[in-house]
Order: structure tokens, then C-alpha cells, then sequence
């Protein structure tokens, strides 16, 4: 019953647009990465769940700094994608692919390693992310 809770209360407040959800690539909603501008958004996202939804959530902050569009998925094997240490491939609710970097180098080290893939910047967030 609470995990229909969760999952209701979480797209919700995705569509509103105050936050944005991703999943690892190839798994299901059993963990969620939470896209946000700031920290008071996850405030607001944990104080909702719980008092609107009345779900507990246990948040852990990841390191990645770094969000990427793959460009013209249809033309790249993704789940072989040479990538970086530092790299997590991951999908939107509506399944469009993107790639997580901790650090700014590894985007350029990404883009060498694959000749054919392209990457725009996360639409909503700063050219500089």
C-alpha cells in the first residue's frame, strides 16, 4: 500500500515540476534518482511524502554533478557505451537515456571513447551543469 503511495505521491510532484525523476537504466521504480536545482527542494519533496502521502523515505545524495541528453539515442548501443568510472547511465519517465558524470572531464573522455554519440545539455538546468 505504501509503495503505491510513494509511487503516486512522487510523480505528482515530478509533473508539477518541481522536481525531476530518473531511474538506473534497465530498472524499475524499486529506487528512484531525484533530479533537483537545489537543496530545499528535497526538503520539500521529503516534507510532502511524508505529511501528504504519508510515506517515509530514506534519501542518500549522490555525487554527480554532471547531467547529459544522449543525443539521437536510436543510434547508439547504450548498454555498451564505454564511458567513465564516474559515469551512470540512467532514463526519464518517458525512457529518453542520459548519462550522469561526477566529474566535467569525463563528459569529454565519454564523447572520445564513442564516436558516435552526442550529448546536450539537460533542458531546465544551466549550460554549465
Amino acid at each position: 500500500m505504501k509503495r503505491k503511495q510513494f509511487i503516486k505521491g512522487i510523480e505528482e510532484i515530478a509533473q508539477e515540476g518541481a522536481i525531476q525523476i530518473f531511474q538506473e537504466l534497465s530498472l524499475g521504480m524499486e529506487e528512484i534518482i531525484v533530479g533537483v536545482v537545489g537543496v530545499l527542494q528535497l526538503d520539500v519533496l521529503k516534507y510532502r511524502l511524508e505529511n501528504e502521502y504519508k510515506v517515509e523515505i530514506v534519501m542518500e545524495q549522490l555525487p554527480y554533478e554532471h547531467l547529459r541528453w544522449i543525443v539521437h539515442p536510436e543510434r547508439i548501443d547504450i548498454e555498451h557505451l564505454s564511458g567513465t568510472s564516474d559515469m551512470k547511465k540512467i532514463v526519464d519517465l518517458k525512457g529518453n537515456p542520459l548519462l550522469l558524470f561526477i566529474h566535467r572531464w569525463s563528459i569529454g573522455m565519454t564523447l572520445e571513447r564513442n564516436n558516435d554519440l552526442e550529448l546536450s545539455a539537460f533542458g531546465g538546468w544551466s549550460e554549465e551543469d
